[in-house]
């Protein structure tokens, strides 16, 4: 081979390195100023949009914003949020909630089921995790719906946020006690009838289930883990939820 074309060989070589070496520095630096724009945008939006973490998506100089209620869309420039379901038709993927759930997931295998109330509808081959404050209006609200699922197997953690709800512990603790829990916790969630005072006549996990939260980061409630281990934080319609408890990887 002549030593000319070798040499050009060489030269378009070095120059496709320089080039794709320039390319990725402006692409770095692309990013670097997007997410310096995003994060002075973002310091002006209420407590509960803003993110702990900022995530690039598949679609160029669109960004997740991520903390521990969900995800939502933003744009580089951090003008524009995107506060719905963008689909990766290819995968199948929600892409503002694979990004949240590579957060916030956990794995439910962990979970110690001996903590919870175990109820069994139908034929109990799906699975649902559940952490809730009995005096949460919001977690009487997803019990209603619950009521409407069958062939699942429901692990409802009671708990309490004290600061919100000051006796929600004990009525945990009363209903654990309670001679059928899973029918005193239904009865009070759905009807309001208080379970009697008897927090401190048998052995219970309240105090425990309080620990999960606080090493599981759940703050808020209703909080609910599907087998995946995937999160929801709040009320989803029917639809909604039986779609969650049916999901599946597609990694």
């Amino acid at each position: 081979m002549p030593i000319l074309f070798l040499r050009e060989i060489s030269v378009y070589k070095l120059n496709s390195l320089y080039i794709m070496t320039i390319a990725i520095i402006l692409s770095s630096q692309s990013i670097f100023a997007n997410t310096e724009q995003i994060h002075q945008r973002i310091k002006s939006l209420p407590k509960e949009l803003k993110p702990e973490f900022i995530d690039k998506t598949p679609i160029p100089n669109l960004y997740t914003l991520s903390n521990i209620r969900g995800s939502i869309l933003i744009d580089a420039s951090g003008r524009y949020l995107i506060d719905g379901d963008m689909i990766d038709l290819e995968n199948m993927q929600n892409i503002a909630d694979y990004n949240y759930q590579k957060h916030y997931a956990i794995n439910p295998k962990q979970l110690p089921t001996a903590n919870a109330l175990k109820e069994v509808k139908g034929n109990g081959k799906r699975v649902l995790y559940v952490f809730a404050d009995p005096d949460c209006p919001a977690c009487q609200a997803l019990q209603g719906i619950l009521e409407d699922i069958d062939n699942i197997t429901i692990y409802t953690f009671p708990m309490g946020l004290a600061h919100l709800h000051p006796t929600a512990i004990e009525t945990s603790k009363n209903i654990w006690c309670s001679k059928d829990p899973v029918k005193a916790w239904k009865a009070y969630l759905l009807d309001g009838d208080k379970p009697n005072k008897r927090a401190n006549s048998c052995h219970q996990p309240i105090d425990q289930n309080m620990a999960i939260t606080k090493k599981y980061r759940i703050n808020l409630t209703p909080t609910i883990f599907n087998s995946q281990g995937h999160r929801v934080v709040g009320v989803p319609e029917l639809e909604g939820l039986e779609n969650f408890i049916n999901t599946v990887d597609h990694e």
